[in-house]
């Protein structure tokens, strides 16, 4: 399972990589999963919100991928000059139903942009549900699980709790996922919502 972790500038480091962290131990337990930092123009480097340089980095391919997480940063910016949203379109459109968009925190507010949310059930940084409501039906949850949608919030390590339920879901790698959790020293937080799982 290839998971493409989008960079881009202005990245929050820790959405990004505390969510690639998390599969990259995974891998090396041994679990079917490939995951990569990738950029969506094929940029080699980028810089992100702290002035962290990224380098090293390769093209995405949302035909392939199993999953696109979407990590925030400067996102304001990026909705504003739209080549971001535009591209996540794009891939989606390359991907289809198979390609899971994963939204970590302020990160939805780009899908939300690139018009792939539109009255979805989603969750983001508490900071912006304002902001996300203009595009998603708003649900107060950590993990908000939408099938082909994942969106999570809110907090520094919601990435983490996100890739541990994907692995949950997509490879049914609980025991793995607990595993994980002693070593990395962090429990999952909050609740994973569903819509058939009824209301918040």
């Amino acid at each position: 399972m290839r998971i493409d972790v989008l960079m881009f500038e202005g990245v929050a480091e820790v959405d990004a990589l505390s969510t690639y962290a998390v599969f990259a131990n995974a891998k090396r337990r041994g679990l079917a999963v490939d995951p990569r930092l990738v950029t969506a123009d094929g940029a080699t480097e980028v810089t992100g919100c702290y002035g962290t340089t990224f380098a090293g980095l390769e093209p995405w391919s949302p035909r392939t991928a199993r999953v696109l997480a979407v990590s925030g940063g400067w996102i304001l910016e990026e909705i504003e000059r739209g080549v971001i949203p535009r591209q996540l379109a794009e891939a989606k459109r390359a991907g289809g139903n198979d390609l899971v968009l994963a939204g970590i925190d302020s990160g939805a507010l780009l899908l939300g942009a690139a018009g792939l949310i539109e009255g979805r059930p989603a969750t983001t940084h508490r900071a912006d549900y304002e902001r996300l409501k203009q595009w998603a039906e708003l649900v107060d949850a950590r993990i908000v699980d939408d099938g082909d949608l994942v969106t999570c919030g809110s907090g520094w390590f919601a990435g983490v709790d996100l890739a541990y339920w994907l692995l949950e879901r997509e490879l049914g790698a609980a025991a793995e996922v607990v595993a994980m959790e002693q070593w990395i020293g962090r429990d999952r937080q909050g609740t994973v919502w569903r819509p058939a799982a009824g209301k918040v």
